[in-house]
């Protein structure tokens, strides 16, 4: 009796588990799917051991120039952002599909790339699917990783983000050896006003300090009919905090008010002249602000622009103890700057929101 011994070759890479919403993945025949085997999120993803070559491959520089030699089981790192290249985009002579990859990690810098094809991909039995969607804070420490990768600086793959609705850190990594904090806001688009706060007061009950001194910064300068708002204040014997000025520009105008008051829009309303583009004012104000940053400990302000393709601005705000160790722009003078109301109102109270254009 003749036996046949059949050999089933092990399931190989395609742009079907690469994300299909990175560069041109989705000129790719079948991108996304499948399982998303190639990094998507970074704190949540699950292949961080990385996969074996399934045959020897070279490992090619954009231009062609093979660069090393891998062999059959060798572990390799599909890296983030998973973008997928023709051979000829990369001036490459071998056909095929190829992407970037590291041998120390996913989030680490790409030494070139290789054939997916030449990769072998887990079993059908392998955990769970990588969630669909990257976040925010994810993305930024990719791009952290990257801008310190290009100067040569020392950045830790570990990091931590916070929760929606905590109070820590947006962002916090290890830069130099030197805990680095960073404060992220997103924008649907670039031209409108960024909120780079929103704080929740209520007429009894701590006003947060920074409100207060928003409002200080205000009335020693604002005039209304040629009166200084502050002396007007002391006057009616209005403190000069954040109720005292609502109050004054009440007695002015009954609409006036926090949620709550009587005659007041349900989420309370700020008066019109807490907007400026004063230049004197927002100078003060952006002190104000970076003040702000200081106290909370916090390296950067990071705008991240979800409009088109998407894009980072990271500034300095100088709250740290490293210093500007990412060699990034402080953050530049305010166009304009508006206390106004953010949202509907939160268990009671008025949200003000704190916003500015850069």
């Amino acid at each position: 009796m003749i036996r046949f011994k059949i050999f089933m070759s092990e399931a190989k890479f395609s742009p079907q588990n690469f994300p299909a919403n990175v560069g041109n993945n989705k000129d790719f025949s079948g991108a996304g799917e499948r399982t998303m085997y190639a990094p998507e999120v970074a704190n949540d993803y699950i292949f961080k051991e990385g996969f074996p070559m399934d045959k020897p491959s070279a490992v090619y520089a954009e231009g062609g120039k093979e660069v090393k030699k891998l062999s059959k089981g060798d572990i390799i790192h599909f890296t983030m952002p998973a973008q997928l290249y023709r051979h000829k985009e990369l001036g490459i002579k071998k056909a095929g599909t190829f992407a970037a990859i590291s041998l120390k990690g996913f989030d680490q810098q790409p030494i070139g790339y290789v054939p997916i094809s030449a990769v072998t991909k887990p079993g059908g039995n392998s955990q769970g699917r990588v969630g669909a969607g990257s976040k925010t804070q994810d993305m930024v420490a990719l791009q952290v990783k990257d801008i310190a990768f290009s100067k040569g600086i020392k950045v830790e793959t570990e990091f931590k983000t916070a929760k929606a609705g905590s109070t820590i850190p947006d962002l916090v990594m290890t830069i130099n050896g030197e805990t680095t904090q960073f404060e992220i806001k997103g924008t649907n688009s670039r031209t409108a006003p960024i909120a780079f706060f929103d704080k929740s007061v209520k007429r009894t009950g701590r006003v947060p300090e920074i409100v207060d001194e928003i409002t200080q910064d205000f009335v020693s300068i604002l005039k209304v009919d040629g009166k200084l708002v502050s002396t007007e204040m002391r006057k009616a014997r209005h403190k000069n905090n954040f109720i005292g000025a609502m109050d004054y520009f009440q007695s002015i105008d009954s609409s006036i008010g926090m949620a709550g008051d009587k005659g007041v829009s349900k989420s309370g309303k700020l008066p019109p002249q807490f907007t400026t583009i004063d230049r004197k004012l927002l100078t003060k104000l952006r002190q104000t602000i970076l003040d702000h940053f200081k106290e909370g400990g916090d390296d950067y302000f990071v705008v991240h622009n979800r409009s088109g393709k998407g894009s980072f601005e990271i500034y300095y705000v100088g709250g740290g103890k490293a210093g500007n160790v990412l060699k990034m722009p402080e953050l530049p003078q305010f166009k304009s700057f508006a206390f106004a109301t953010y949202g509907g109102r939160s268990s009671g109270s008025t949200r003000v929101g704190f916003k500015i254009k850069l």
